[in-house]
C-alpha cells in the first residue's frame, strides 16, 4: 500500500470512530501530514473522489475546498491589485500575511459551511498554497469554530509528536495545536 493509500486508511479508521458532541473546535480538527513530495499522490486520491467515497462509507459526509489556487482568486477581483503588484512590499502586514486575504478565505469557508451539518467533512487540500501568503495557523483560529463537524486539513510538512508542533513545508517554526495528526 502507498503512502496515499495508508493515509486514507488511516484517516477513514479515525473518522469511522464515534464523533462526541462534547469537543472543544480544536479538537475537532485534524491534520493530515505527509512529505510535500507526495502532494501529487494524494491529490490524486482526493480528486478522482476516491477520499470522498471512502469517507463516505463511514456515514459522513465529504465537502472539499482547495486553497491552492485562492490567492490568485483573490488578488484576480481585488480592488487595490494593480498598486499592490506595483509595490508588492505593501501586500504583506507585520503578521506577514497577505491584508485582505484572510477575509476572503474565512468568507469563502463560511459560505461552504452554511450547507455542513455535524456528520460532515469539510477537507481543506492545498494548504501548502498558502505558505508565503497566510499563516495556516491563523486561518484554522479562525474556522475552527464555525465547522460543525470536523475540519480536516491536508498538510504537506511535518509533525513533531513530542511538542505536537506542525510545519508548513520545512518551515523553521512550527506552532502547537491540538489537532488530531494522521501521519505515516
Amino acid at each position: 500500500m502507498n503512502l496515499a493509500q495508508t493515509i486514507l486508511e488511516r484517516l477513514k479508521e479515525h473518522l469511522a470512530l464515534p464523533w462526541p458532541d462534547n469537543v472543544s473546535p480544536r479538537e475537532r480538527v485534524v491534520m493530515v501530514v505527509y512529505p510535500p513530495s507526495d502532494e501529487r499522490k494524494l491529490r490524486r486520491l482526493i480528486e478522482t473522489g476516491e477520499f470522498a467515497s471512502e469517507i463516505r462509507t463511514t456515514g459522513h459526509g465529504w465537502t472539499e475546498y482547495d486553497l491552492a489556487t485562492e490567492f490568485s482568486a483573490w488578488l484576480a477581483d481585488y480592488e487595490y491589485r494593480d498598486r499592490y503588484l506595483s509595490r508588492p512590499e505593501r501586500l504583506w502586514d507585520d503578521g506577514g500575511n497577505v491584508r485582505g486575504l484572510e477575509e476572503y478565505l474565512v468568507n469563502r469557508i463560511a459560505d461552504i459551511t452554511r450547507s455542513l451539518t455535524v456528520n460532515d467533512v469539510l477537507a481543506l487540500v492545498g494548504s501548502g498554497g498558502l505558505f508565503g501568503l497566510h499563516s495556516v495557523s491563523t486561518l484554522i483560529e479562525h474556522i475552527e469554530s464555525h465547522i460543525p463537524g470536523r475540519l480536516v486539513i491536508f498538510f504537506p510538512g511535518e509533525h513533531d509528536a513530542r511538542s505536537n508542533s506542525y510545519r508548513l513545508l520545512g518551515a523553521k517554526d512550527g506552532w502547537g495545536y491540538l489537532a488530531v495528526p494522521i501521519t505515516c
